[in-house]
């Protein structure tokens, strides 16, 4: 069996191949670590709505370390790339969290402008300028069956006509509802209009006050009768002349002044619809049963 032969050895002062050295492990990437602290600490700021403007410094000053970081020859990359997705998230979460509170804010600023919630008062407390009661502003006891359904003045609950509704600007009432008003409408004036078959007019008498600072004006209310389909007869949906005292929709009030005046609406003659009342211009609507004829 032949075998291979031995290659013959170098000769005597050849150079002899040189050993080819161990690959050095990456060495620590300090700047890394630096970063994803950095892009941490901008994650947990952004996550909290004080504190957001320390997380929007902190966060782009962690992504461009972490880039800086795996840009380094020789040194671990790891805590470089972390920083890098850390900071994105962290942008991410922190644009949330500033649209929700700038949401809130929006909708505070709206709920200001509004007056605050309308709440129903009773007429003691309306005459004495007081503060709603605990039980006015939870809703009337014995009807607790329906508003377990329906929030109290809504068009499936609304009020009873004459309760006193308040917000922090307006304080409003239906004082009276005359049904069949035809006789009013042509003495306030001969040239007015009689109502078309199948409907009449009807007048309402209201009153609101302003509780506000400064002034304000009647019109930001609105006043307006809900036939039972839904159909909305505004106040200026028909031209009435002469009808006195006659409400004034453009009326400037200072704190506590009050405008009172009849309002006339030509309705359908079933008179199956309900009042409806807008306190300010970004109030809730709130509606009003009609009564008892």
């Amino acid at each position: 069996m032949t075998q291979n032969p031995t290659p013959p050895a170098a000769p005597a002062g050849a150079p002899q191949p040189m050993p080819t050295p161990a690959a050095e492990a990456p060495a620590k990437n300090r700047m890394g670590l630096i970063a994803l602290i950095t892009a941490a600490a901008g994650f947990l700021f952004a996550c909290i709505p004080g504190a957001l403007i320390v997380g929007w410094i902190l966060l782009p000053v962690g992504f461009i370390l972490g880039i800086v970081a795996v840009t380094r020859k020789g040194q671990k990359k790891g805590m470089g790339i972390a920083a890098i997705i850390v900071s994105v998230v962290g942008t991410i979460v922190g644009v949330i969290v500033f649209l929700a509170v700038a949401a809130t804010a929006v909708s505070d600023a709206f709920e200001e402008a509004g007056g605050g919630d309308t709440v129903v008062v009773t007429e003691d407390e309306a005459d004495a300028g007081a503060e709603p009661s605990a039980a006015a502003e939870a809703g009337d006891e014995d009807a607790a069956p329906q508003e377990a359904t329906a929030e109290a003045g809504t068009r499936d609950n609304p009020y009873a006509f004459g309760d006193v509704i308040e917000n922090n600007d307006w304080r409003v009432e239906l004082t009276d509802f005359t049904a069949d008003a035809a006789a009013d409408i042509a003495a306030a004036n001969e040239f007015n209009d009689e109502a078309p078959e199948g409907s009449q007019w009807v007048i309402a008498d209201v009153a609101a006050t302003y509780l506000g600072e400064d002034t304000g004006s009647t019109f930001e209310l609105s006043f307006d009768y809900v036939t039972a389909d839904g159909t909305v007869v505004g106040a200026h949906d028909s031209f009435v002349m002469g009808l006195e005292p006659d409400f004034d929709s453009l009326a400037e009030l200072y704190t506590d002044a009050t405008e009172d005046g009849r309002i006339a609406y030509l309705v359908p003659d079933s008179l199956d619809g309900l009042m409806r009342v807008t306190p300010g211009l970004f109030g809730d609507d709130v509606f009003f049963a009609l009564p008892t004829q």
